[in-house]
C-alpha cells in the first residue's frame, strides 16, 4: 500500500477524528468541572457499582504500569520499533506519551483544579500514562497483529480505570478523562508528525533542477 492510497488517507482521517473527539471531550469536561467540581450522577453510580478496595496487590500492580519508567521505556520501544519503516510515527511515539503525561499533570490538572481527597484529580495521571502506553503499542504494531495488541492494551487500560476508582484515588470521570487524554494526545501527535512529513515530501521532491519555465515556448531558428 503506497502512502497516497485512499485507504491510507481514510485511516489517517479516522485517527485524526478520534483524537480530536477525545481531546475535545476532555476540554469540554474540564470547563464543566472547573465550575462544578463535585461528583456527577455518573460518578455516584460508578462508586456504587464498584466497591472500594483499599488494599489490593493486584490493583496496585496495575497502577504501577503508569510509572515514569514504564512510560519512557514504552516510548523508546515504540520509537525503535517504527524508526525503520515510518520515521514521522517513530518521533511521535517517542514524544507523544511524555507530552500526554506532561499535559495532564502540568496543564490540565492545575487549570481545572478539581480535587478528590484534597488532591488535584482531573484527569487521572495514572490512567493517562497507561492509556498512552497502550496507544503507543497499537501504533507501533504492524497491521497483522494490531487487533491483538489493541485487545490487550484496551483490557489493561480498562483495568487501570477500574483500579483507580476501586482504590478511591479518583472520581470515575477523572479516570475516563485520563483514558481520553492518554490516547487522544498520542494519536494527535502521530497525526501532526505524519502531516508535517507529508507536506515536506512534495517540497523535497520539487527542489531538484528542472526545465526553464519558458522552455516549451522557445522557438528554434
Amino acid at each position: 500500500m503506497t502512502p497516497g492510497t485512499p485507504t491510507r488517507r481514510t485511516g489517517a482521517g479516522i485517527e485524526l477524528t478520534v483524537a480530536l473527539l477525545l481531546v475535545g471531550g476532555v476540554v469540554v469536561a474540564g470547563l464543566y468541572f472547573s465550575a462544578r467540581p463535585k461528583a456527577t450522577v455518573f460518578d455516584r453510580w460508578a462508586f456504587a457499582a464498584i466497591p472500594a478496595v483499599h488494599h489490593s496487590g493486584l490493583l496496585l500492580a496495575v497502577t504501577r504500569l503508569g510509572s515514569p519508567f514504564v512510560v519512557v521505556a514504552a516510548a523508546v520501544a515504540g520509537f525503535l520499533a517504527t524508526i525503520g519503516r515510518n520515521r514521522p510515527r517513530a518521533v511521535a511515539l517517542l514524544v507523544g506519551p511524555v507530552l500526554a503525561v506532561t499535559a495532564c499533570d502540568w496543564v490540565i490538572k492545575p487549570v481545572v483544579g478539581r480535587t478528590f481527597a484534597d488532591v488535584v484529580s482531573f484527569p487521572s495521571g495514572t490512567v493517562t500514562a497507561i492509556a498512552a502506553v497502550a496507544a503507543v503499542g497499537l501504533l507501533a504494531t504492524p497491521d497483522p497483529w494490531r487487533s491483538g495488541v489493541a485487545a490487550i492494551g484496551g483490557t489493561v487500560t480498562v483495568l487501570a480505570v477500574l483500579s483507580v476508582v476501586a482504590l478511591r484515588w479518583h472520581f470515575p470521570t477523572d479516570a475516563l478523562a485520563g483514558l481520553a487524554v492518554g490516547v487522544g494526545v498520542v494519536l494527535l501527535t502521530d497525526c501532526a508528525a505524519c502531516g508535517v512529513a507529508a507536506r515536506r515530501a512534495p517540497e523535497a521532491g520539487g527542489s531538484g533542477p528542472g526545465p526553464r519555465p519558458d522552455a516549451e515556448r522557445t522557438v528554434t531558428h
